[in-house]
């Protein structure tokens, strides 16, 4: 992925901006920035889908057409995120569409049928931009004081 480089003329006005919101704030900034670009990922992800016209039935019970796909879920990933310095969102898929995985990246007996990945490389741009005006809005929101 290709890093993106900001220039700052005035450095020091932005930390001092920083600096006067409170932790909380900029935590609820930091997610608020991070679900916004997780989204676009999602919504992507449900498109791409697949979507099996029969019924599955496993240990697990009856899983109807659709059913990865409606269970495709954003989640805050602990392992990532740094209270105040970092929020990181997941886009995957709930415990009861495990299968996702084999569907993803396949297995022995089955090509892959890749949907995950082709979503990100699809809105990776998109993803940058919404986050990135959300981010703009919520600072701007905080440095009025609202």
């Amino acid at each position: 992925m290709a890093k993106r480089f900001v220039e700052v003329e005035n450095p020091q006005a932005l930390i001092d901006s920083f600096d006067a919101f409170s932790d909380e704030a900029m935590e609820s900034v930091l997610r608020q920035t991070a679900i916004a670009g997780a989204r676009e990922f999602f919504l992507e992800t449900k498109l791409r889908a697949p979507v099996d016209k029969g019924i599955y039935e496993g240990k697990q019970g009856k899983h109807p057409p659709g059913f990865l796909r409606d269970h495709i879920i954003i989640a805050y990933d602990d392992e990532v995120s740094v209270p105040g310095r970092i929020a990181s969102y997941l886009v995957t898929w709930s415990k009861e569409a495990f299968y996702g995985y084999y569907l993803e990246f396949g297995t022995s007996n089955m090509a892959a049928q890749p949907f995950l990945r082709p979503a990100f490389e699809a809105k990776k741009r998109a993803s940058a931009q919404a986050a990135e005006a959300v981010f703009e809005a919520k600072v701007k929101e905080l440095s009025r004081g609202k």
